[in-house]
C-alpha cells in the first residue's frame, strides 16, 4: 500500500503521554522574544526604549494569546535557538520585534510564525518619528508604546481575521461558530476521510467515513453517530471519499478513490433500496465532486501516474442514468493552471453566474484564480490542511482534507473554510513532525483577495478531515474527524467526529 499518512507518528507521540487531553478550544501559545536592534543593537535611544515596548507588546497580546515571554539571554538569537527556547516553555508560535532607526524614523517590524515552521511566519511594520533620537523625551517614549499597541493591535487583526473584510461602506462580516465544540463516540479505526449527504434517500444526513480497507455509513442524530451500512472490501488504500449526486437522480452517490501499487483506482456506489451497489469499478483516476455553481454537482478526475502520483489536467466526467462513469466519455476541462493537483483546490461561488477558484501551492499558500484560471493573488497565510501522503517513484504528494465552499453570510459569495494543522512544539521529535493541535481558517473573497475572515481557538487534536453541515441553513455547523490519542489499542488509534457549531 503506497499511502502513508501520520498515524504511526502519532501513536509514537502518545507513548509519551501519561494522560489523555481533552478536545477542547484553546488560546494561542505563543514565545514573546525581547526586541532586537538591526543593526547589532548600537542604537542607544532604541536600547533604552526595548524594556518599554516589551511591556506594550506582552499587554496588549496577552487577552488574544497565552504570552510566555523569554527571558534573558544572548541576542540575536539564530532561528534554531528560538525554535529551542520556545520548545522548552511549550508553546506553539514565536513573536519577535527588531526596531531600526534612519534619522528621526523609527521602524518597528513584528513577525509571529509556527514554532516548527518558520517559513509561514507573518510580519507587519509600523514606523513613527522621534522627538529626540540622542536622547529620549516623555513624547518618545509615548511614541513607542503608541507604536508597541499598534504592532499588536494589528498582529491579532491580521492573525485572527476578527470577523470583518472589505474596507469602507463595502465591508461585511463573515460570522464565526459560537465556539461551542461537542464530539460524537468514539469509532474504530483510522478516518482518513469523511462526507456528509443523504446517501439512502431518507431525509437525513448520513455520514461516510472510509478507513483504509473499508467504508462505513452513520446515521446522524444530533451530535451521534449510528452505524447504518458497512460496505467492506472498499480498500486497500482508501484515502479519499465524497457522497454528493453525480448522476443529478435525487440520491447521493458515494465516490472513493484508492491509491496502491502506484495507482489510483475509484469506485462509485449507489442505494439501490436495501444496500449500496457498485456501479462504477476500478476506475484508474482520481475522482472527486465539486459544486461548480450555475452548472451544479459535478464528477472531476485526473490521470493517475506512478511516478509522479498524478499528471495532467482536472477533467469533468460524465456518469449516466445507471451510475456508470466511462473514462473514455471524458468531458471539458477546468481552467486550472498546470500541476494543480485534483484534492488542493475549491471552487467558490462569487454571485449566481461566476465560480472562482482556490488552489493550495507546494509552498501552503492559498493562490486565488478567476473564472478562467488566471491568478489574482496569492494569500498571505500559509496552510497545512490535514495530510495524508501518496508515494511516487519520483516524490510524494500531500492529499489535503476538504476545503469547504459555504456562504456563512448568505450573500450569494462563498467563504472558503479549511483546517489547519500545528505542529507540537517538543524536543523529542527533531525529524519528525507531530501535529497536536488544530484550528479551523475562513477566508472570504471581498473583490479581488482572499482575506482571512476569522481563526477559531485552537483544539487539542490532531484531525484529518472536515465536512460541513448544512441541514440548518442559518447555523451550519463543521464536522471534524479527529482522533482521540488517549486511545490508542493495540497499536490502533480510535476516532471521533468533533462537531463545531
Amino acid at each position: 500500500m503506497t499511502i502513508r499518512s501520520r498515524i504511526t507518528a502519532h501513536i509514537l507521540f502518545a507513548a509519551f503521554l501519561s494522560f489523555a487531553t481533552p478536545a477542547l478550544a484553546a488560546r494561542q501559545t505563543v514565545a514573546l522574544f525581547p526586541p532586537e536592534i538591526l543593526p547589532a543593537g548600537a542604537d542607544n535611544a532604541l536600547r533604552t526604549a526595548v524594556p518599554l515596548l516589551e511591556q506594550t507588546l506582552k499587554e496588549k497580546l496577552a487577552d488574544r494569546f497565552d504570552v510566555r515571554q523569554v527571558g534573558e539571554g544572548t541576542f540575536p538569537l539564530t532561528e534554531d535557538a528560538r525554535r529551542r527556547k520556545a520548545r522548552t516553555i511549550g508553546a506553539s508560535y514565536v513573536f519577535t520585534t527588531n526596531l531600526s532607526r534612519i534619522g528621526k524614523t523609527v521602524t518597528i517590524a513584528v513577525t509571529i510564525a509556527p514554532v516548527e515552521e518558520s517559513g509561514k511566519g507573518r510580519t507587519l511594520v509600523v514606523s513613527g518619528a522621534m522627538e529626540n533620537p540622542s536622547a529620549l523625551t516623555s513624547g518618545d517614549l509615548a511614541l513607542f508604546r503608541r507604536l508597541g499597541t499598534e504592532a499588536a493591535l494589528k498582529t491579532k487583526y491580521i492573525f485572527f481575521g476578527d470577523e470583518r473584510v472589505g474596507e469602507g461602506s463595502s465591508a461585511k462580516k463573515i460570522p464565526k461558530p459560537s465556539g461551542t465544540i461537542t464530539r460524537s463516540a468514539l469509532l474504530p479505526g483510522e478516518i482518513t476521510s469523511a462526507a456528509l449527504s443523504d446517501t439512502d434517500l431518507d431525509g437525513r444526513m448520513e455520514l461516510v467515513a472510509s478507513f483504509p480497507d473499508a467504508i462505513v455509513v452513520y446515521g446522524v442524530d444530533g451530535d451521534e453517530l449510528r452505524e447504518k451500512a458497512r460496505i467492506p472490501g472498499a480498500g486497500p488504500g482508501l484515502f479519499h471519499v465524497e457522497a454528493a449526486d453525480v448522476d443529478r437522480n435525487g440520491i447521493a452517490e458515494i465516490v472513493a478513490t484508492r491509491h496502491a501499487g502506484g495507482r489510483a483506482l475509484s469506485d462509485i456506489w449507489r442505494f439501490d433500496g436495501k444496500e449500496y451497489r457498485k456501479t462504477t469499478s476500478g476506475l484508474p483516476l482520481f475522482l472527486r465532486t465539486a459544486d461548480l455553481g450555475p452548472d451544479g454537482i459535478v464528477l472531476l478526475a485526473q490521470a493517475s501516474d506512478p511516478a509522479t502520483v498524478y499528471a495532467g489536467p482536472i477533467f469533468r466526467l460524465p456518469v449516466d442514468r445507471n451510475g456508470l462513469a466511462d473514462p473514455k466519455n471524458r468531458g471539458s476541462s477546468l481552467p486550472l493552471p498546470d500541476g494543480v493537483f485534483l484534492y488542493a483546490f475549491t471552487p467558490l461561488r462569487y454571485g449566481k453566474k461566476e465560480v472562482r477558484y482556490a488552489a493550495l501551492t507546494a509552498r501552503d499558500r492559498l493562490v486565488y484564480l478567476d473564472a478562467q484560471g488566471k491568478e489574482i493573488g496569492e494569500g498571505i497565510d500559509a496552510v497545512t490542511g490535514a495530510e495524508t501522503l501518496l508515494d511516487g517513484m519520483d516524490r510524494k504528494v500531500q492529499v489535503p482534507g476538504h476545503m469547504a465552499a459555504v456562504d456563512l453570510n448568505a450573500d450569494g459569495i462563498d467563504e472558503m473554510v479549511i483546517l489547519n494543522d500545528v505542529p507540537a512544539a517538543g524536543t523529542f521529535f527533531e525529524n519528525l513532525r507531530v501535529h497536536t493541535r488544530a484550528e479551523l481558517l475562513c477566508f472570504a473573497q471581498p473583490g479581488s483577495a482572499l482575506q482571512l475572515a476569522w481563526r477559531s481557538p485552537q483544539w487539542e487534536v490532531s484531525v484529518n478531515d472536515l465536512v460541513v453541515d448544512r441541514s440548518k441553513k442559518d447555523a451550519p455547523r463543521f464536522g471534524v474527524a479527529s482522533r482521540d490519542r488517549g486511545k490508542v489499542i493495540g497499536g490502533t488509534a480510535r476516532w471521533q467526529i468533533l462537531w463545531v457549531k
